[in-house]
């Protein structure tokens, strides 16, 4: 977890002043010890809100401010216009479901293990523009780097710009999203958050129901407010558990699915004299009707 601590050199000991903001803001920070540029940059937004009472425009303002006395020479990525959209690497997904690849938002993709989620989200990652990031975080083991350069070689790409992290525990996971992730998205133009997957930490961590809860909400409602705050697309990866009534369903049952509403649902077919065939269609979406699909096959470039 080094590679994002990394990034913004010696400044994280970078404090607000009276100097840098208007007298009733400053006293709002520092009447309740907040005048830390990281603190302010990393602390989920709800927090923030509770503590100071300020509205939400007044918390953008003084982010900025921190973000700039943190890093003066670059930009906040919300503050940088793309001319591209992000793409799902294939053409029939692109013009099936382009209203879920909207920046600002949260995308989950869910299905059995096999099914190519983890493809399609690297797949995404080697489409961007040479001049975007994108970050992969795996809470699964080792990222399958050779299957990245495979799909990159296949589409004839020389590489993916892709900021790769891992991690285990929910207590690492959760410091990536809170505290690491935001520095990142501040200092470095990243386009795509990947997660793959949301479910692992808390399948693998001894923790009580109430406070899985508690952090499911709480890293849920950090990554709605990045995608937000900084205009990118986070895709979201879940495995899938069994429904005694329903059947399949998306992990983390409904603490999990309140926070998110668009998920696209990957499941495997059998046709005939084919391998790697595959529908991918629209569980939950505001803007797409439900059950959706589109058919495609896992090739060498991907899911096609």
């Amino acid at each position: 977890s080094s590679g994002i601590n990394a990034e913004y050199g010696g400044r994280h000991n970078e404090v607000l002043t009276e100097d840098d903001l208007p007298p009733d803001l400053y006293h709002a920070l520092q009447s309740n010890a907040l005048v830390s540029c990281e603190k302010l940059l990393t602390m989920p937004l709800l927090d923030f809100m509770d503590l100071t009472c300020l509205p939400l425009t007044q918390i953008k303002f003084i982010q900025s401010v921190a973000s700039k006395k943190l890093c003066p020479t670059m930009q906040t990525v919300s503050q940088l216009q793309f001319s591209t959209e992000c793409s799902f690497g294939s053409y029939k997904l692109d013009s099936t479901f382009k209203e879920l690849l909207g920046t600002g938002s949260l995308l989950e993709v869910w299905g059995a293990a096999g099914v190519g989620k983890t493809q399609l989200a690297l797949q995404m990652c080697s489409v961007l523009p040479p001049a975007r990031l994108s970050a992969y975080i795996s809470t699964e083991g080792n990222i399958p780097t050779n299957r990245l350069f495979d799909i990159c070689a296949a589409r004839g790409i020389p590489n993916a710009n892709c900021h790769i992290q891992t991690c285990s525990t929910i207590e690492s996971f959760s410091d990536i999203i809170m505290r690491q992730l935001p520095l990142l998205l501040t200092l470095k133009p990243v386009r795509l958050v990947v997660i793959d997957s949301i479910a692992a930490p808390f399948r693998a961590g001894e923790i009580d129901g109430v406070r899985r809860a508690q952090k499911i909400r709480s890293i849920g409602q950090q990554l709605k407010y990045l995608a937000a705050h900084f205009n990118i697309l986070i895709v979201v990866l879940n495995q899938a558990t069994d429904n005694p009534v329903t059947g399949k369903q998306p992990a983390l049952g409904l603490t999990w699915a309140y926070l998110v509403n668009r998920r696209l649902m990957m499941q495997k077919i059998e046709v005939e004299g084919e391998v790697g065939s595959r529908v991918v269609s629209v569980d939950k979406a505001p803007c797409i009707k439900t059950g959706t699909c589109v058919d495609c096959k896992i090739q060498a470039e991907g899911v096609i």
